[in-house]
């Protein structure tokens, strides 16, 4: 059998699944709340200046790091961000402007972290091990194709499903940002390259760039973090015979990567765990990570290591698995 059939067995299995419309329905309704909740809260402060309020929120900031209460990863954000609205004041050019390609540039920094790597979980986290929940695996493996073949087959169409998520979800995002703030303003000019050196901005690597060419690199990033977590999420699926356990054990993953940078700055050593390397295109944008020394090259490259890791493990059991047992 070729390998494109294979490939397109398992698309049909995806698309025929009911998780597939939830995510769908996920990505429509999380989104259009959230366009919604934003709208009406500028709403409130349309007539402001965004001069004067720009202002104000520096001042706030420098009047929590005189405080002398934040932890330290919050006082390397807060510099930063004083520092990054400085720059924007100065060159005249609103911080918070939005508009629909503003907004659904956004949403690959925002979605990045949790929600679509979660949603990529969904998609991975049965795509073996239903195969065991459902009696399947023996006839899946009784055809003349080899299993790793077979492996390969559902890998290749679980990254489509996670690309598709990806662009959907970026698609939905500029559709709704677009019906609140417009269409327009593709070609608009946008402050890339910020970066932390020590605890202040370095605005060396500031460069302009037109905004469809930052939203691309964003949702690169963030179709690469999905990826990895994919990969991550298939090896738990081929290890654990039960979809819950495979779904659970990544969920706990998800959030210990949420928790660990709060609750234990001081380990750097955290930097190296998949999960706080999943905000890629926040460190792209430039925001201080939770971590000190954690790059976006070094993000990069723990994520393709813990997949790359992740899918050698995955063939080498599914190669050797006993399925009788």
């Amino acid at each position: 059998m070729r390998f494109s059939g294979l490939v397109e067995n398992e698309i049909l299995k995806f698309t025929r699944q009911r998780r597939f419309r939830v995510v769908v329905l996920i990505l429509v309704a999380l989104i259009g709340l959230i366009v919604f909740a934003q709208s009406r809260s500028r709403e409130r402060f349309a007539k402001k200046d965004w001069h004067v309020e720009t202002q104000e929120r520096m001042a706030r900031i420098q009047n929590w790091l005189r405080d002398g209460r934040m932890p330290a990863s919050s006082q390397r954000w807060a510099r930063f961000e004083l520092d990054r609205l400085r720059y924007h004041l100065d060159r005249d050019i609103d911080p918070e402007a939005v508009s629909g390609p503003l907004f659904a540039r956004g949403f690959a920094n925002a979605a990045s972290y949790l929600l679509l790597p979660l949603l990529a979980i969904v998609f991975a986290s049965d795509v073996v091990s239903a195969e065991f929940a459902q009696g399947t695996i023996k006839l899946l493996l009784t055809r003349p194709v080899g299993r790793a073949r077979v492996l390969a087959s559902k890998a290749a169409a679980l990254a489509l499903a996670i690309t598709l998520t990806v662009v959907f979800g970026g698609l939905v995002a500029y559709v709704f940002g677009g019906i609140a703030y417009g269409y327009g303003g593709w070609g608009a000019p946008v402050l890339a390259g910020f970066r932390v050196a020590g605890e202040r901005l370095d605005p060396a690597a500031v460069r302009v760039i037109p905004l469809w060419q930052d939203a691309i690199l964003a949702y690169g990033l963030a179709w690469f973090a999905s990826l990895c977590v994919g990969a991550i999420a298939l090896l738990t699926s081929v290890l654990l015979r039960s979809t819950a356990a495979a779904m659970g054990t990544m969920l706990a993953a998800l959030i210990a990567g949420t928790i660990l940078p709060r609750l234990a700055s001081s380990w750097e050593s955290q930097r190296f765990l998949f999960v706080t390397a999943l905000p890629l295109p926040d460190y792209y944008s430039g925001s201080p990570p939770p971590i000190p020394g954690l790059t976006l090259g070094l993000g990069a490259a723990v994520l393709a290591a813990w997949a790359l890791a992740a899918l050698v493990a995955a063939f080498a059991v599914f190669v050797r698995r006993d399925v009788l047992a």
